[in-house]
């Protein structure tokens, strides 16, 4: 059962409110984490597909570029506790970790389960409790200053009190897991300004059957494009992958918020891939020249065995229109043209996203206008405080987001401990 009052109560138990939970510890004050699921850091526990990235080893001024404009907010947390401060804060909680491809870091037993134990082990150590199946349904603050919180535990409904209380309840992401936008409300009731909510990281869907034919190629070493009404937008190297419905992967997830606001501005939105990017069109030219010269006997479809995966080739046979048997000596420039533009400029057709149960992060939050950045504290409401996906803070992925969650929550766990203490 809750107790009638705490000097510290953290809504939500994810890798935000965790940290926090621990870096708020006063031996002196109660503190509670009010977790409305079954058992705590549910999204975190799937995270990485259940391997975790937990953060990234690039370096501050990178780590940032990754956010946006968006970045700037996060300068002063990362001053406070960066990457490497994270991986020794882990370590030092009895989780080994491990630097991977990309500079990603992952748990070394590949289970992410593994550092929400550890949390939970600190968090008993602290004697600081996590009341699960606690949902908040409604936040006030009363004529003498306290924080008074609606909360639901189970059937039954019970009023607390709170001095301080920080809003780690994550956005819309991934809402089986708990993250279901009610920080969102919370801020609401004070006054904040909630920034335009919408899909980020999420996977993306195209027209027609070619995702379908090729559902589960990854395409490693690639360019990928994205076209507005025949302009390019923007541009990325990296991986992809093809689903059911359309394509996904790293530089998919990163470029979505891109094609999502594009969509929503009901704009015509088509991206290209470059399946060598390593040379430019007159060089290709060039390879498929001496390809036709040399191999003159081979038949069309042995060339594309060696310039595409095997899994493509009946599709490009079918887009290029060219008979799979014909010799390479009587293949036409025209036809040479033509696969030379669908190797640089192979086109897809974007017409809509995957919704927010595919979303890894949301975009969009508490306006960032109106969070002190040194100490993650609402600038409307005294002692109210943000951390994590609450807030309007998305990047990239690559293990990204999770330190910005990890680096608000502890800022904001050291700032209301700090204002505890009356430092």
């Amino acid at each position: 059962m809750l107790e009638p009052h705490y000097n510290t109560v953290i809504i939500g138990a994810g890798p935000a409110g965790l940290i926090a939970g621990v870096e708020a510890y006063n031996p002196d004050y109660r503190i509670v984490i009010l977790e409305k699921m079954h058992k705590t850091g549910i999204k975190l526990r799937i995270s990485g597909k259940g391997r975790c990235n937990i953060t990234n080893e690039e370096s501050m001024q990178s780590f940032l570029n990754r956010f946006g404009k968006k970045g700037r907010f996060l300068k002063y947390a990362f001053s406070q506790f960066f990457n490497h401060d994270l991986l020794k804060y882990i370590n030092d909680l009895g989780v080994p970790t491990k630097l991977e491809r990309g500079g990603r870091y992952f748990c070394e037993s590949d289970r992410a389960t593994d550092i929400v134990v550890a949390f939970e082990k600190k968090l008993s150590e602290l004697n600081i409790p996590i009341a699960m199946k606690t949902h908040v349904t409604r936040i006030k603050k009363n004529d003498e200053g306290k924080f008074v919180l609606q909360v639901k535990e189970g059937q039954h409904e019970t009023q607390v009190l709170a001095d301080q209380v920080c809003i780690c309840s994550g956005g819309l992401g991934y809402p089986a897991t708990g993250s279901t936008g009610e920080g969102y409300a919370m801020a609401k009731a004070f006054g904040h300004t909630i920034v335009d909510t919408a899909p980020s990281l999420v996977p993306v869907l195209t027209a027609g059957d070619i995702s379908q034919r090729v559902m589960g190629l990854s395409l490693r070493n690639i360019s990928l494009s994205i076209w507005d009404e025949g302009k390019k937008v923007t541009e990325m190297f990296g991986e992809m992958m093809f689903t059911r419905k359309g394509v996904t992967g790293p530089i998919i997830l990163t470029l979505s918020e891109t094609l999502v606001t594009m969509l929503e501005s009901r704009k015509e939105v088509q991206i290209k891939i470059d399946l060598k990017p390593a040379l430019d069109h007159k060089k290709l030219d060039q390879r498929l020249q001496r390809e036709l010269t040399n191999n003159s006997k081979q038949n069309f479809k042995s060339l594309l065995k060696s310039l595409i995966p095997l899994k493509m080739i009946d599709l490009f046979m079918d887009l290029l229109q060219v008979d799979p048997a014909k010799k390479l000596h009587q293949v036409t420039g025209e036809e040479r043209k033509r696969l030379r533009l669908l190797l640089k400029e192979f086109p897809m057709e974007v017409i809509g996203h995957d919704s927010y149960d595919h979303a890894i992060v949301t975009s969009g939050g508490v306006s960032l206008k109106e969070i002190d950045p040194t100490t993650m504290e609402s600038k409307l409401m005294p002692n109210l405080y943000f951390a994590g996906e609450v807030i309007d803070v998305n990047g990239e992925t690559g293990g990204y987001n999770l330190t910005s969650s990890w680096s608000t929550g502890y800022l904001a766990g050291r700032s209301m401990r700090i204002k505890n203490l009356g430092v």
